[in-house]
């Protein structure tokens, strides 16, 4: 049925394609472009800056709602983008690797091989076509990306970011070569995370790799727009908009490289989100009752029979032993007999529901919240807190993103939802490879 599910979709966007531009030329290249935490307001809305994106929508093929997988999270979700399969299968489940009541504050699913099935850059790579990519999660060591600089970071935040980095870029030196020849000297200062400066000088980045290197794919990360939101939430604000003119001017930038170069005719630009955002206004804390309950220690570590772990915004429930069915209908009793101003504050989501959906098949159940809520993994204090915010990782499609498919043999067109699974299948099918 998924798999049915999955060929239904592709099929509806490949009609679309074909049907708009029937003479239109096969793309030599692809540029998948990802706007972290891209909303379809921020490109329909007249008010918020975004000229190019508007002008793609326009002149393109427009995705109003792309639904994401369980839980529509970061690293997850450009998983599911680059290989077309749910978490189930690729395996790369939250952004944080869940470590069995250890800490995982520290550690973030970097490197390629945690993905367990092929990508588009592999299958690319075995085509003999050149790939890269820049600051995509879950890249760290591919050997399927000819350039690429990863995202990746030490633990040690007090470090050079950019230096640490350098050893796991490829080839060798390039880098260095991108700083001398495309976007400047990169540090905490001029490329700091959530800076304005970054997404401009990756669109910098991105133009001398298409300009020497000519890749027939290249994926890239902008992130800057998903930390405004994250701490100021949707609703317009300076620090918003400002963000946003700043992923559109490099996705601008981008397609102007490609007009200079004569390109722009033989391009396929996709961008999207990896999900979109909901605004909170009350947080969840559900480890607390397995602490109070004594299922679970009051720090990682320590001895536990359950745990919830925050996956995004929804909160999956993992039990030490797998078949513990003792525990699981105590906390089944404790939330039945939660207090309704808490009780109403969520959904419970069963094991098939979650199996359905591809979510961790290791997790026995979750808690999906209202929207207004927002899920934390804290094990300590009060289990509902007044705090207002951005956030996104709900398993039901709350916090959908949006897509734009703009250049060769694109026509103007409009398709309301498809889901994630079904853009590696068609990045494939518009570079020509077939199907497995």
């Amino acid at each position: 049925m998924r798999k049915k599910t999955i060929r239904h979709q592709l099929a509806i966007l490949l009609l679309t394609w074909f049907a708009l531009s029937a003479h239109a030329q096969q793309p030599r290249y692809i540029i998948l472009i990802t706007i972290d935490g891209l909303r379809a307001e921020m490109i329909d809305d007249p008010l918020m800056p975004s000229p190019f994106l508007k002008m793609m929508s326009r002149d393109g093929l427009r995705i109003g709602s792309v639904i994401g997988v369980p839980p529509a999270a970061t690293y997850p979700s450009h998983t599911t983008i680059v290989t077309g399969e749910v978490p189930a299968r690729h395996r790369v489940f939250y952004n944080r690797p869940f470590l069995w009541n250890k800490d995982t504050a520290r550690i973030s699913y970097w490197y390629a091989d945690s993905i367990a099935v092929p990508t588009i850059w592999q299958r690319a790579h075995e085509a003999g076509m050149t790939t890269a990519s820049l600051f995509w999660p879950v890249s760290t060591g591919s050997p399927y990306i000819d350039y690429n600089v990863p995202e990746f970071w030490s633990l040690d935040y007090s470090c050079d970011q950019m230096e640490y980095i350098k050893p796991t870029c490829t080839p060798r030196g390039i880098l260095d070569e991108l700083e001398q020849h495309a976007c400047g000297k990169l540090d905490t200062i001029t490329y700091q995370a959530g800076s304005l400066q970054r997404d401009g000088r990756t669109a910098a980045m991105a133009n001398y790799l298409m300009n020497h290197y000519q890749p027939r794919l290249m994926t890239i990360h902008l992130i800057t727009t998903d930390y405004s939101q994250h701490d100021l939430g949707t609703h317009p604000n300076q620090r918003l908009l400002q963000d946003v003119a700043s992923a559109d001017h490099a996705v601008g930038t981008i397609l102007e490289n490609l007009r200079l170069t004569h390109r722009m005719d033989s391009t396929v630009v996709l961008v999207m989100g990896d999900h979109g955002f909901c605004d909170y206004s009350l947080t969840l804390s559900p480890n607390v009752w397995l602490t109070r309950a004594r299922l679970l220690s009051e720090r990682p570590g320590g001895e536990w029979k359950a745990c919830f772990y925050g996956g995004g915004n929804t909160s999956f429930l993992y039990l030490r032993k797998g078949n513990d069915k003792r525990t699981l209908r105590r906390i089944r009793r404790l939330l039945e007999e939660l207090p309704e101003a808490e009780r109403r504050l969520f959904r419970v989501v069963e094991k098939e529901e979650l199996t359905a959906k591809g979510a961790d098949p290791a997790a026995v159940l979750a808690l999906e919240p209202v929207v207004g809520v927002a899920v934390t993994n804290d094990r300590t204090g009060e289990v509902v807190k007044q705090r207002t915010g951005g956030t996104h990782g709900f398993i039901s499609g709350q916090d959908a993103t949006t897509l734009i498919a703009y250049g060769c043999g694109i026509a103007p067109s409009h398709q309301d939802t498809i889901r994630q699974t079904a853009i590696a299948p068609w990045v494939l099918r518009m570079l020509n490879i077939q199907a497995k």
